[in-house]
């Protein structure tokens, strides 16, 4: 089994590069080892300090959004750019009363010093997200949505994380998780486009969208035949 220490010092050195803007990683970083610290307080059957990362991995989310937006593979719209960007500055702005705050301080304090897992109440916790993550796929199945799809991608995530501070094998967790990633940053960029649109009139940017959505429609396609399900039967795209 494995500790939290390395995800803590992970943390601490990635908030400068946060703040500075200089790395993209540094605000990914920051979020992957808050989401990876609240496995660790899951495994533990804590409930102490998990709304404080919780706190931690949204404030940092705004940024992130806007930040794979910017630099993802899209030609995107130039009036739209220039909304992500200006975004992106509000954004970037409000980011160091979080991160570099008295509050973030002695939140890394507190994560130093978490003990150790003990191996049965740990794998009993590993159950209980597993249980969960496969609750979240029925419900897939049953009523099927994006929010129903993202749902279960992000019980996915933390079964990952569960399974490799235990020290087992994770790779079909994290194989799943990364084919639905790629949904969810189309999924982020079309709710910020529909933001875009409520305030411009953008005929560049109206026929973005409806390349996103058949970007989107091609996704399910792939990812949904990955999970054992038919993106055919839902009357999503094929």
């Amino acid at each position: 089994m494995k500790g939290p220490a390395a995800w803590v010092e992970h943390l601490r050195a990635h908030i400068p590069l946060a703040l500075s803007g200089e790395d993209l990683e540094g605000v990914h970083q920051v979020r992957v080892a808050g989401r990876r610290l609240r496995v660790y307080l899951d495994l533990l059957g804590w409930r102490v300090l998990r709304d404080d990362l919780r706190r931690l991995v949204r404030g940092a989310g705004r940024v992130r959004d806007l930040e794979v937006a910017l630099a993802g593979p899209w030609a995107l719209p130039p009036g739209f750019r220039r909304f992500l960007e200006g975004e992106l500055r509000l954004a970037r702005e409000a980011l160091p009363s979080l991160l570099a705050s008295p509050w973030t301080g002695a939140l890394l304090r507190a994560l130093a010093v978490l003990p150790p897992l003990e191996e049965g109440r740990a794998r009993q916790a590993l159950g209980r997200l597993t249980a969960k993550a496969e609750r979240r796929f029925e419900a897939l199945a049953r009523h099927p949505s994006l929010e129903a799809l993202h749902a279960y991608r992000r019980a996915l995530r933390r079964v990952r994380y569960a399974k490799e501070f235990l020290g087992l094998s994770s790779k079909r967790e994290k194989a799943l998780q990364e084919v639905l990633g790629g949904l969810q940053d189309l999924e982020v960029l079309l709710g910020l486009l529909a933001a875009y649109l409520l305030q411009a009139t953008d005929g560049e940017a109206l026929a973005f969208r409806e390349v996103l959505l058949a970007e989107r429609g091609r996704g399910l396609a792939e990812a949904l035949p990955r999970l054992g399900l038919r993106a055919g039967a839902w009357g999503w795209p094929q």
